[in-house]
């Protein structure tokens, strides 16, 4: 059903007027949807009804103005389930407030589901099982930490579940780079500037190409960074300190082979091998690419149709388009259209920016 057809836009657009019978009628076509919502997220019937109640007010409150936003092109339940997530998020934030571990159980049975998914992601494979288990545990205790001051942070502005997503993220990526195995080098870089150590860690641990301009923009940030003239002096120096014939052997490190349908494959047909997480996470040393990519991405956001925003947010979040089509009330197929849709897109529009030439050289 698209937009232009969808029987609840009227009736949206005259409540929003302040038509009283439109108001009713689209609170109680909204009510299943939140109740839903709210009984995914609660352990009990009492915390289902409070949370009800709670984001019921909050969706009427002055007229319905957090639906105002609403700009006609996607599916008014579409827009209404997105808004109402970021409602119960921003519940879970008060809880946390007034009392801290009422919110903490109301904050796992949110973001639990979302938690394990993103460290399986990261670390894939049966051999992870208890590493896996290990992530979780960590990422529950530093949001803990500190009275919940990770949490805390949000500052209102943005969407409050991104922002605790992104927290989560960053959290699991710390975890990761604790059990990565330490590499040591070896004792002729040892004695070399750090440049050089830098620059041998990226051509021998993380088998980048001898490319200056490309080495450039995996170093780590410095307030004068160097040219690309000095980058490829410290790959000569690192060559010649080297004995003849230097290679470094990868690191023992196995991940299932059923992982390989959740990674891409780092050789074709003829090699198997799976990257590890320390190669996923060689890109968190480019953040800066990374980050010049994302507002090349959005500035372009409005340009987008509105369903096609709304799964790109969605899809950003690790969700995958089984758990995608229901909020978007799409088929799980037409949701896989819409992601080949979305990628062209952002192809088109800001396939030759240069942050993005810059970010896709670096992963």
């Amino acid at each position: 059903m698209t937009a232009c057809c969808d029987p609840d836009q009227k009736t949206l657009q005259a409540a929003l007027k302040g038509d009283i019978e439109a108001a009713a009628a689209f609170t109680r076509a909204a009510a299943d949807l939140v109740w839903n919502a709210c009984q995914r997220v609660t352990r009990s019937e009492a915390e289902t009804e409070e949370a009800f109640r709670e984001v019921m007010a909050a969706l009427r409150a002055d007229g319905f103005a957090r639906l105002k936003g609403y700009d006609g092109r996607a599916r008014v339940r579409v827009y209404l389930a997105l808004v109402v997530r970021d409602l119960l998020v921003e519940r879970i934030l008060r809880l946390l407030a007034l009392d801290a571990e009422r919110g903490w159980r109301a904050f796992e049975a949110f973001f639990a589901e979302d938690m394990r998914r993103m460290i399986l992601r990261m670390l894939p494979g049966s051999d992870q099982e208890q590493n896996r288990e290990d992530a979780y545990q960590s990422v529950c205790e530093a949001l803990l930490k500190n009275d919940l001051q990770r949490l805390r942070a949000y500052s209102g502005r943005g969407s409050p579940s991104g922002f605790i997503l992104h927290v989560i993220e960053n959290l699991i990526i710390d975890y990761v780079r604790t059990i990565v195995p330490r590499r040591r080098l070896p004792t002729a870089i040892a004695r070399l500037a750090a440049l050089d150590q830098s620059i041998f860690r990226l051509l021998y641990w993380e088998r980048l190409a001898p490319d200056p301009v490309l080495l450039l923009v995996h170093l780590p940030r410095e307030k004068t960074p160097p040219t690309a003239a000095v980058v490829a002096e410290a790959v000569a120096r690192v060559r010649a300190s080297l004995p003849c014939g230097y290679y470094a052997q990868a690191p023992a490190r196995t991940i299932d082979i059923s992982a390989a349908e959740e990674w891409s494959l780092a050789g074709g047909a003829e090699s198997f091998a799976v990257p590890t997480p320390e190669e996923q996470l060689a890109e968190g040393e480019a953040s800066h690419l990374l980050d010049a990519a994302l507002a090349a991405v959005q500035r372009v956001l409005p340009r987008l149709e509105a369903t096609e925003r709304l799964y790109l947010q969605l899809a950003l979040t690790g969700q995958p388009a089984r758990e995608i089509a229901p909020l978007l009330g799409l088929p799980v197929g037409e949701v896989h259209k819409l992601a080949q849709r979305v990628k062209k897109r952002l192809r088109e529009e800001i396939g030759a920016e240069a942050a993005i030439k810059k970010w896709r050289l670096s992963v």
